[in-house]
């Protein structure tokens, strides 16, 4: 398939208002604002897993959905200590039963945990890149990674592409993949 095909397949997701291709200048400085992102709203660092998984499939575009994208069930944000060990994670809520009753555990908030009794030197937020459901290599999008940018990027986003600051039930979302 051609990428121009694969673009109106995405289009044609229920959930998905718009598509744009990301490339040239533009592109750059999306991924230069997302890579500036480097400390959480919390102070503590941030990584962008998802970014860099979306930088090497070489083709992105720039999704406006509105309702939930289909994605592989797993986390979306991990606390990780310096030795690369998760201390606390989201809690999807397709996954919310899962955690109720585990032990060792304190819920931050309704959706996200911490395990007070593993160490926490170091600890850092990490942005995690979700593998998609609706598209694929069937349609000529291969390993396609899914990546929901900052608020600085969303508003560049939306700027750039017409998208009024006031749609909040729009929210964007990168999708790289590879053009098979």
């Amino acid at each position: 398939m051609s990428l121009e095909e694969i673009i109106d397949k995405l289009r044609s997701e229920k959930s998905v208002k718009a598509v744009f291709l990301l490339e040239g200048d533009f592109y750059d400085d999306v991924i230069d604002e997302e890579s500036s992102v480097t400390e959480s709203t919390s102070g503590m660092h941030f990584v962008n897993r998802a970014l860099e998984e979306v930088r090497k499939r070489g083709t992105a575009v720039c999704l406006f959905c509105e309702g939930a994208l289909e994605t592989m069930p797993g986390h979306v944000i991990v606390m990780e200590d310096s030795c690369g060990n998760t201390v606390g994670h989201d809690v999807p809520p397709s996954m919310i039963c899962d955690f109720k009753e585990e032990p060792g555990m304190c819920w931050l908030s309704e959706d996200f945990v911490v395990y007070p009794d593993k160490a926490m030197d170091d600890v850092m937020i990490v942005m995690l890149p979700r593998k998609v459901l609706f598209i694929g290599e069937k349609e000529g999008a291969g390993d396609p990674v899914l990546l929901y940018p900052a608020t600085t990027t969303d508003i560049m986003l939306r700027r750039h592409f017409g998208i009024p600051l006031n749609s909040p039930h729009l929210a964007s979302a990168i999708l790289g993949f590879k053009v098979l």
